[in-house]
């Protein structure tokens, strides 16, 4: 049997990395810090997850089988397990990636020795930069002889994740710690020009040449998508993603939002995005988003607003690339409004957005945390739409 090794058997990678690998006729091998997440893999050879469909609104059960843990601390542990894996995977978060490149990199020195055939390393952190991030902390814990075979040898593949696993919960009346739920989403972009070994016959992975291209396509239209619902679903106070999809206030925002980013995006990338293909994108992510079985919160969707009006973020990110595509993004500039109104008392980040923006004014703020001049056009009209909707928000609590 083919093996894999995992980094991180959270919500991703029970929730998705896990069923790739399993369905992939491989035994995977789950390198995990939780001990108890651990032990219960070893204890229990499998674990149930039920995914989400939002075509059929159906529930499917699966059992994923041939899995086994290593803590993650198991250096020699680690490194045995790389230097016979088929294909390695992560899912640990961007800010982990320089913690495991040490084990990492001690299972290529080990590999070099026991089992020198090229490998990769399929990413799902989501940033455009992780796989040069771990790349170059696993290449700063190698001996420099090492480097080049590690090169030609080792592939760093991002990967673009699109799967919704919301976070665990008793709902489904299932007590079992390793428990996993998703929507059932099968699509993996997968940079085409990191790849070193052959490519898995997994379901779902597709090779792309442009990664940079889907990876914004994703971030300006799923990543957006979430932000106007999370923000304006949470001003009007409701619960659920799902929920705003039957507000017509919301919605028609939620569509010329969309509007502007596919504009931009095939602007920008003409040779790697179509019009019909980015339709489809939009089509689809409504049909999941408006799912009522994931049940995922606008609180977690909506969450960390400062990290979301950054620069290259969802938001002023997706109005940058209107900007340099010659169309002004006044909707786009009205969820900033409503992203700088986000006030979840629960959400610290929110919390401190809030005492920020009292304490200097929203003009000063936008400046500090979007770098946005407050008397640009862009700048005005995201002050604009802030303060029209803390005037409707007076109606939207009644």
């Amino acid at each position: 049997m083919k093996n894999a090794v995992q980094f991180g058997a959270g919500n991703i990678g029970r929730g998705l990395m896990g069923q790739l690998f399993w369905e992939g006729g491989y035994k995977t091998t789950f390198i995990e810090t939780n001990k108890e997440v651990v032990e219960l893999i070893n204890e229990k050879k499998k674990y149930s997850l039920k995914l989400l469909d939002a075509y059929s609104r159906k529930e499917i059960d699966i059992t994923i089988e041939n899995i086994n843990s290593i803590k993650a601390d198991n250096r020699e542990g680690i490194a045995f397990a790389i230097s016979r894996a088929n294909i390695i995977g992560t899912a640990v978060g961007v800010k982990e990636l320089e913690k495991i490149a040490p084990f990492i990199a001690a299972g290529v020195e080990s590999r070099i020795i026991r089992n020198p055939k090229p490998i990769d390393i399929y990413l799902c952190e989501n940033t455009l930069d992780a796989s040069i991030i771990l790349k170059k902390a696993v290449l700063s814990n190698l001996n420099s002889r090492f480097h080049r075979w590690t090169a030609e040898n080792v592939g760093f593949v991002g990967m673009i994740v699109a799967r919704m696993v919301p976070p665990p919960s008793n709902r489904f009346g299932i007590d079992d710690p390793l428990f996993a739920t998703a929507d059932s989403y099968h699509i993996l972009p997968i940079d085409a020009n990191n790849i070193r070994s052959d490519l898995p016959d997994i379901k779902g992975m597709e090779p792309v040449s442009n990664f940079k291209a889907e990876f914004e396509r994703k971030l300006f239209t799923h990543n957006l998508a979430h932000a106007v619902m999370g923000y304006l679903g949470y001003l009007k106070n409701y619960t659920y993603v799902h929920e705003p999809f039957n507000d017509s206030f919301i919605k028609g925002i939620y569509d010329r939002v969309l509007d502007e980013t596919t504009k931009a995006i095939i602007n920008k990338y003409p040779q790697d995005i179509e019009l019909e293909g980015q339709k489809e994108i939009r089509k689809d992510v409504e049909i999941r988003f408006s799912n009522p079985m994931i049940m995922d919160t606008v609180f977690r969707v909506a969450r960390d607003p400062i990290r979301k009006l950054g620069q290259e973020d969802r938001l002023i990110g997706s109005a940058k690339l209107c900007m340099e595509n010659n169309i002004f993004p006044k909707n786009i500039a009205y969820i900033c409004g409503a992203a700088f109104n986000y006030d979840y008392p629960k959400d610290e980040i929110a919390q401190r957005l809030q005492e920020m923006i009292a304490d200097k004014g929203i003009e000063k703020v936008i400046e500090e945390v979007s770098e946005i001049d407050n008397t640009s056009d862009f700048g005005k009209k995201i002050i604009e739409g802030y303060y029209d909707i803390r005037e409707k928000r007076k109606e939207w609590v009644k």
